[in-house]
């Protein structure tokens, strides 16, 4: 693991830095027609920069896109108080301080920004990650997912959810979120649960080394749908599980992860009765 991340931060390192120095030299060049770096250069540098960072928030490091804009800000600061231009230095301020409030919002309010939007389907293109799903109590659940399932009751008041859940279900992978390097540039999930009660659905999402996340919405606004499966992967199956979740603008779909096993049918059977039961509540 910690070669893949050392491989994803030093491309995310270098995007950035390309762009930091593509920005300090385009309005650099206009004062040094003779400079050694071209135009043309400079040109490749950024495309190239641009490149990189748009692959790897795609392939799950969002927050390189608001750190792009504090790359530029710094080169165009840079440029700005070398050359003494006011205008120059004050856009390199605003680039960098937009930038910082953006990646501070989309780490703390956005849900699973920092880890690619739906990062499993991400991880899945790579190959089929083994699973295991069952059926249990919530006091069974892992205990990696203990504490965020404590802090998102507190957060949305949502009362004793012991005597409250009526379908648990929760879903291992046996990699522990180690996978082969260069497959995935954020961090893998290693254990997730979907929880249902009369009225609300609960997803929580859990990684090996950074804080997990927990998707909250209501039954009357959830829709479930079975992705088809491909080829060559019988034993695994994404529910896409659509919502209005709390906190978010708008309704959006996360794929849960299932096995094959009789414990997601009969998971799949009972959140499709739920979700009929409410239909007519």
């Amino acid at each position: 693991m910690l070669n893949r991340k050392s491989s994803g931060a030093a491309l995310a390192a270098a995007a950035l830095l390309g762009e930091m120095y593509s920005a300090y030299s385009v309005f650099s060049v206009q004062y040094s027609p003779d400079m050694l770096w071209s135009v043309g250069w400079i040109a490749v540098v950024f495309s190239v920069s641009l490149t990189l960072s748009v692959i790897l928030a795609i392939r799950g490091m969002t927050l390189i896109g608001t750190a792009s804009g504090v790359a530029t800000g710094l080169g165009l600061l840079a440029s700005g108080i070398e050359r003494g231009e006011t205008l120059q230095t004050a856009m390199g301020a605003v680039f960098i301080i937009a930038g910082s409030s953006f990646m501070f919002l989309q780490a703390k309010f956005s849900p699973l920004s920092l880890y690619g939007q739906w990062a499993t389907a991400a991880v899945a293109g790579e190959g089929v990650r083994e699973r295991r799903t069952r059926l249990c109590r919530i006091t069974d659940l892992d205990e990696r997912l203990l504490p965020l399932l404590e802090d998102t009751v507190h957060k949305y008041s949502l009362g004793d959810l012991r005597s409250a859940t009526k379908l648990c279900c929760e879903t291992r992978y046996s990699d522990d979120g180690v996978l082969p390097r260069g497959a995935y540039a954020g961090p893998a999930p290693v254990v997730e649960a979907c929880l249902l009660t009369e009225h609300m659905v609960l997803v929580l999402i859990g990684y090996a080394e950074v804080r997990g996340v927990a998707l909250v919405g209501r039954l009357q606004q959830t829709m479930v749908s079975e992705a088809s499966r491909q080829e060559g992967s019988a034993a695994e199956r994404d529910v896409y599980v659509r919502s209005a979740w709390l906190d978010s603008a708008e309704s959006s779909s996360y794929p849960f992860p299932l096995d094959d096993s009789a414990a997601a049918g009969e998971f799949m059977e009972g959140f499709r009765e739920r979700l009929a039961a409410t239909r007519h509540t």
